[in-house]
Parts: C-alpha cells; sequence; structure tokens
C-alpha cells in the first residue's frame, strides 16, 4: 500500500470510533490496554533473557558522532530538551480524563488520591519511562545496522525487538505492525476527540454557532491528514522546535500562575472557568505566554548566539514564570474575573438551562441576566444578541479601548472605534500573521539549503504583498459582514421594541376592556337584585288576594255540602 493511501486509511478508521463520544473511547482503552501492554513489554523481556549486553551499550552510548560521553554538551542537551518539551502539551492533556473522576469519598480517600495522581500528574513517569524505552530501541536498532535515519520510527524499532522473540521474521513483522496499529489507534482516538473539542470551543466563542462536534472532528483529521501528506513528518525536528517554544509558553504561564501568584494572592485562590464570569482576554496568561513565546522564538532564531538558540525552550519558560507575576502584580490580578459568580443556587445540585432546558450540574451553570434564568456554557457560548449584558466591560473592544483611553487623548481613540478603525486592526492582524508564517518558512529555508538569499527575500516579499492584497479584501468583507449583522440586530432590535410596545398597548386595552366588562356585569347584576326583590315584593300581596279567593270561593261549596238543621 502506497503510504499516502495508508494515511487516508488511517484518518478514515479513526472517525467511526471519536464519533461515539467518550464513552465507547474509554471502553476502547479499557478493551486495548492489556493487548498493548503485552506487545509493549514482550520484547523487553525476551532482550533481558537473552542479550543482557545489550542494556549496558545503550547506558553507554556516545551518539552518533561518538563525542566523549564525559564531558557535558549543552547545544545536545538544549536539542534534546526541545524533543521533551514538546510533549508538555500531551501529559497537560490528561486532565481531560480527571473531569470523569469521581466525587472523592471518605471510604475511598487513599485509592481516589491515587487514581488522580497516576491520571493526572503522575502520568509523567510513564510518560519518561516510554522515552528512555525508545532511546534503547534506537541504539538497539543501530547496533542491528538499522540506518540512522531510519532508526527513530517505530516500525523499525519494534521489527528489531520482535526479532528477539520470534525467529520467523514474517511473524516478527506481524507483531511489531499490530503493536504500532494498536499503539498509533490509543493515541489518535484520544487526540482526534480533544482536537474536535479544542476547535468546537475556539469556533463556538468565535462565531457563536455550534454545527456539532463531529464536523470538528472530520475538520481536525483532515488538518492532521493534509500535513501528513504534505510531509510534516519530515521536518518533524525543525517543527517541534517552534511547537515546544509554545507549548513550554503556554503551560508556563498556567504553571506560574498556580504556584507563584495564587500562593502569593496575586490573582483569586479558585478557578474559574465559565464564560460568563471572565473577560475575553486576562493579560496574566496571555500576556505572559505571548511574551514567551516571542523570546523563545527570537532565542531560536539564532540572533542571540547559539547557546540561546539550543536553550530556545528554557528561555521561553523563564520569560513565563517571570512575566506571569509581574503582569499579575501590575494589573492587581483585576482581569481574572469579570463578575461575581453565583455559587448559591438553593441547595440544587442540576440546575435547568432557560434556553435549551436541558438540566446541567449547578458548577457548570451561570446566572443570565438577559434571560433572567440559569443558563449553561454551550447556550452562553452560542448566545449573540445579548452582547455579553452580564459583563459589556469585560469584551475584548472594550478592554483595548479602555486601555488606549488611558494613553492617548480622547479625539485620537474616537476615529479607532470606526469601521475604517476595526477594518485597520484586522488588517494588521492579518498581515502580521502572513509575515510570522513567510519568517517562519524564511528561517526553516535558509537552514535547509544554500539557496541564494536575496531571491529568496524578493520572492517571499513578493508572496507577502500578494498575500497582503488578499487578506485587504478579506479584512473589508469581514468587518462589512459583522457591520450588516450589527445593522440587522438593530432594526431587529428596533421591530421588536415596538413589537412589544404594541403588545403592551394591546395589554392596557385589554385591561381598560375587562375593567368595562367587570362594571357592566356588576350593574347588571345590581340591576338583576333589584327586579328581583321588586319582584319579590309584587308577588307577596298577589299571592294573598289569590289565597284569599280561593277560599271564598270554597265557602258555597262547604253550605251546599252541609246537612240540614
Amino acid at each position: 500500500m502506497p503510504l499516502f493511501i495508508g494515511y487516508v486509511v488511517s484518518s478514515l478508521v479513526v472517525i467511526p470510533l471519536v464519533t461515539h463520544g467518550i464513552t465507547f473511547i474509554s471502553r476502547f482503552q479499557l478493551w486495548t490496554q492489556p493487548i498493548w501492554v503485552v506487545l509493549h513489554l514482550l520484547p523487553f523481556i525476551f532482550i533481558a533473557a537473552t542479550d543482557m549486553p545489550s542494556f549496558t551499550e545503550w547506558t553507554q552510548f556516545r551518539g552518533i558522532e561518538q563525542r566523549d560521553g564525559s564531558s557535558f554538551n549543552l547545544i545536545l542537551f538544549g536539542l534534546a530538551s526541545t524533543v521533551v518539551f514538546s510533549l508538555v502539551a500531551q501529559i497537560g492533556e490528561q486532565v481531560d480524563f480527571l473531569r470523569f473522576l469521581p466525587v472523592r469519598g471518605k471510604q475511598s480517600r487513599i485509592t481516589w488520591w491515587l487514581a488522580c495522581l497516576s491520571a493526572g500528574p503522575g502520568w509523567i513517569l510513564p510518560g519518561a519511562l516510554k522515552l528512555l524505552a525508545g532511546s534503547f530501541l534506537a541504539v538497539l536498532a543501530m547496533r542491528h545496522l538499522v540506518p540512522v535515519d531510519k532508526a527513530a520510527e517505530p516500525t523499525q524499532m519494534y521489527l528489531v525487538a520482535f526479532s528477539y522473540v520470534f525467529s520467523s521474521p514474517n511473524w516478527a513483522l506481524a507483531f511489531s505492525g499490530a503493536f504500532v496499529i494498536v499503539s498509533q489507534l490509543k493515541i489518535n482516538v484520544t487526540n482526534a476527540y480533544a482536537g474536535s473539542i479544542a476547535w468546537s470551543n475556539f469556533f463556538s466563542r468565535l462565531t457563536h454557532s455550534h454545527p456539532g462536534r463531529v464536523i470538528w472532528l472530520v475538520f481536525n483529521v483532515t488538518i492532521a491528514l493534509l500535513l501528513m501528506e504534505l510531509g510534516i513528518f519530515k521536518a518533524l525536528e525543525r517543527i517541534l522546535g517552534f511547537y515546544s517554544i509554545v507549548a513550554v509558553a503556554w503551560v508556563g504561564a498556567l504553571v506560574a500562575d498556580l504556584v507563584i501568584n495564587k500562593p502569593l494572592r496575586l490573582s483569586p485562590p479558585m478557578i474559574e472557568f465559565k464564560r460568563a464570569h471572565l473577560y475575553d482576554i486576562n493579560p496574566v496568561g496571555f500576556g505572559a505566554m505571548l511574551l514567551a513565546t516571542v523570546a523563545g522564538i527570537v532565542a531560536l532564531t539564532g540572533v542571540l548566539g547559539t547557546d540561546a538558540q539550543a536553550l530556545a525552550a528554557f528561555i521561553a519558560l523563564g520569560v513565563a514564570f517571570i512575566a506571569s507575576p509581574a503582569i499579575a502584580y501590575a494589573t492587581r490580578g483585576a482581569y481574572y474575573i469579570a463578575r461575581t459568580p453565583q455559587r448559591d443556587w438553593g441547595g440544587q445540585t442540576t440546575i435547568r438551562c432557560v434556553i435549551c432546558e436541558h438540566h446541567f450540574e449547578a458548577e457548570d451553570m451561570a446566572q443570565c441576566p438577559a434571560y433572567s434564568g440559569a443558563i449553561c456554557s454551550l447556550c452562553c457560548s452560542l448566545e449573540t444578541r445579548c452582547h455579553d449584558l452580564c459583563k459589556p466591560h469585560a469584551r475584548v473592544s472594550d478592554q483595548f479601548l479602555k486601555q488606549l483611553r488611558r494613553l492617548l487623548p480622547e479625539w485620537a481613540v474616537t476615529p479607532i472605534n470606526t469601521d475604517l478603525g476595526r477594518y485597520l486592526g484586522v488588517l494588521v492582524l492579518f498581515s502580521g500573521l502572513i509575515g510570522t508564517v513567510l519568517s517562519l518558512v524564511y528561517f526553516q529555508i535558509s537552514m535547509e539549503s544554500t539557496i541564494n538569499d536575496t531571491g529568496l527575500k524578493s520572492a517571499l516579499w513578493t508572496v507577502y504583498f500578494i498575500l497582503t492584497i488578499i487578506a485587504g479584501i478579506g479584512a473589508w468583507l469581514l468587518v462589512l459582514a459583522q457591520e450588516s449583522r450589527r445593522v440587522a440586530e438593530e432594526e431587529t432590535s428596533r421591530q421588536t421594541e415596538l413589537l412589544m410596545r404594541e403588545i403592551e398597548a394591546h395589554k392596557r386595552t385589554d385591561a381598560k376592556l375587562q375593567r368595562a366588562k367587570e362594571v357592566a356585569e356588576a350593574a347588571n347584576e345590581a340591576k338583576s337584585r333589584h327586579l328581583v326583590g321588586l319582584s319579590h315584593e309584587l308577588r307577596t300581596p298577589l299571592n294573598a288576594i289569590l289565597a284569599m279567593r280561593k277560599f271564598w270561593n270554597a265557602i258555597p261549596i262547604c253550605r251546599r255540602g252541609a246537612p240540614a238543621p
């Protein structure tokens, strides 16, 4: 099978597995775990039993360039650290599984903590063991004359490892292939699910639309497939350098907030995650990550020297740890919480959302002033009409304009909050992204080949200006679309207000008609009572007269029927 078709098949296999949700993924991980553990440990057991000296050779391995292993090499240390740092975000993904950890009970306190630590921060231990096992298999593969550029491939590693288990090359190939397939499925179903959630959260907050998680699952897998088809694996070492800086800057800002800012009370003690209670941008985390990323990328380009280039990830980590408490102190932690969260729900554990009418746990609900009730996180993200009525000062545009008013006079800030100002802002953002991507392409090509530097710069500048023109058109269309939506919402609001006024007028008219009806009914009732009383007064003497008449008429009858004296 050609490799590009293999990528397509691998992608298509993952999609139906992930569409069933986290419950099926958990079961799949549980079912395949025994198979994976056996296939993972079986080669090491046979290697230890038949070729123990290979472990000694691994610990004494000096590298492919046969450097002196007794001396410390800063450059190689930095390169190895880059690979390790790129795995930081993947280790942090384990927090997704901790969401399904049951509530801690008194009877299972020890087991609960063991599960929490092993599935959470303790996951770094098996991660480190896997790194060591991979390095051992790479050395073992090179010992069996596998080319250096192939020794790091898992198929080559385990093909050599399973050759210790089976004397037949076909069986060794079959088991190594089965192990690689099981491992990749276990990894890819988790990554595909986590990626679909990430894309869904991103676009739901940006566009206030949620077509469904399956859409973003296919979107995420398609991007991965295109990257593999474009040969991303061949440039993995250079890509890991940039990715490790971003990952370390992100995780470093988070860790600094947890271990520095919170103990020093520079940030609130609790962790708030609901959008309804947060600012669009918290400069503590976002600013620290941005500064750390810029510092790391600048160091990685070699501008600060070879040593700084090798330690770019450490520089990013250090900047994140310094910038996070510094920004938190400068802002006095004012951008962590946009409004006071409601914690007391009257003892209710599950609350019904006023929009979708589904029930959710109280921790996932927020009080919405626009709908005068509790709202779930998804409905809050998809809501487009309220314009953050619960926290109008926390929107990114208001945050930006507020800071500008502190630095600039009002006459200079007013033009920014216009269509032209928004257009220029979006254009600058798009142009900056294009320039960043082309700069990365330039540094990558310049490090790989001996192409004419002047010609390369000229070509990239031409591409930059062409893409900037396209970005300018796209930015103007985006601003016009936003303005059109804003005008449509204003027109809808006016029509709704007129309709509500008409409804109120009809209500007042109905109330007056109801009062007039009640007055008429009261008058009719009084008239009826008067007629009833008058009729009673008339019937009383008439009844007496009629009785006397009947009595008088009865007298002759008695006289005629009486006996003679």
